[in-house]
């Protein structure tokens, strides 16, 4: 059940979760039977990579936010779609401000391989969001809510994500967002930026568990990290991987839509040497109510639910008559490792 106003023991979790810029806000030692105890059992699992087969499917490393000299980037774009392609990058979305550099989502070949190049543009006069795979080139005049609409009236097909909103930390509060999901289709506005440039903006990670809590599970609200690219230096920090049989126009949008992704950062590590985490599987067990992760180049795996890490193995119980509580909501796990964190999207508790 979604809800605009926030009491009791949640309403002080959230917002614990919302004001701190830790990304581990609450104390390791937490009692879960106590947060948790009263929680009814619960009797399913959505799981965002159920049609997703680990060690046959396409990884594809993508950017989805990146300037150009068609706004206030310093390069063209051709030249930073060939610096994405050097990088190893499959997907790149050029969102310049209030402006459409493509006439359409195509591939191009660049540094010896190709890359999807992704139609968009970051709308830009009030609360920043990127639209992808759009039609509109939005007139920056619009207030925020219209602007969305307006997208969306033009393309209905397009993706839209909301950017960087720590940085209207000031003037938009876990209630505004609430709203804003409640009155979208959850084809069209899928997510937010978590991961900007080299973590811009830590507190955005605990606005996404403050709104998973409170969305969940009628609505799941995706994570992204993208580099937010204006010149050659800003590259290759902060990207997404999204899972897809296909690489085409449409394997990716759905999977954008459909949660099949992980986001990942190095800019949270001191220091990153070596490989990125690695998500080898993931086995989602309905009946014993479990989900187990199997993965390398990691020192670490947290769960959490609600903002609180629950966990720290790599199996997860959700029913657990053993430690006298059920979890609720939804899970989430983040890999860190000497090369960087992995995040995965949300697990939703019903």
């Amino acid at each position: 059940m979604m809800t605009k106003k926030h009491s009791g023991f949640w309403g002080l979790i959230l917002g614990l979760v919302f004001s701190s810029c830790s990304p581990d806000p609450l104390p390791d030692n937490i009692d879960l039977q106590l947060h948790f105890g009263s929680t009814p059992p619960a009797t399913g699992i959505v799981n965002p990579y159920k049609e997703v087969d680990l060690t046959q499917t396409k990884r594809l490393k993508a950017n989805l936010h990146t300037h150009t000299t068609f706004s206030d980037g310093n390069r063209t774009p051709d030249e930073m779609i060939r610096a994405y392609a050097e990088k190893g990058y499959d997907v790149v979305a050029i969102t310049d401000h209030d402006k459409l550099y493509v006439n359409s989502t195509d591939f191009v070949h660049a540094a010896g391989r190709d890359v999807l190049v992704i139609k968009g543009n970051e709308i830009s006069l009030n609360h920043h969001f990127n639209s992808l795979f759009t039609n509109a080139s939005e007139s920056p005049e619009l207030p925020f809510e219209p602007a969305i609409t307006n997208q969306i009236e033009y393309s209905n097909n397009c993706v839209l994500f909301l950017n960087h909103p720590g940085r209207y930390s000031a003037s938009h509060q876990l209630d505004f967002y609430i709203d804003l999901f409640g009155k979208f289709p959850s084809e069209n506005l899928v997510g937010m930026e978590i991961i900007n440039r080299k973590d811009e903006y830590p507190s955005d990670k605990n606005l996404w568990h403050a709104m998973l809590t409170n969305m969940s599970p009628a609505r799941a609200v995706y994570g992204f990290a993208n580099d937010d690219a204006h010149s050659y230096a800003d590259i290759g920090f902060s990207f997404n991987e999204f899972l897809t049989q296909h690489f085409t126009e449409e394997g990716v949008r759905e999977a954008i839509v459909n949660g099949a992704s992980f986001f990942y950062t190095n800019a949270t590590v001191s220091k990153p040497t070596g490989p990125m985490p690695y998500v080898k599987s993931i086995v989602v067990n309905t009946e014993a109510m479990t989900i187990t992760v199997d993965a390398q180049h990691f020192d670490r795996i947290e769960w959490r639910s609600c903002g609180l890490v629950v966990s720290r193995e790599m199996e997860i119980v959700i029913n657990n008559e053993e430690k006298g509580y059920n979890l609720s909501k939804y899970v989430q796990f983040t890999l860190t490792g000497k090369g960087g964190q992995l995040f995965s999207q949300p697990f939703l508790i019903e």
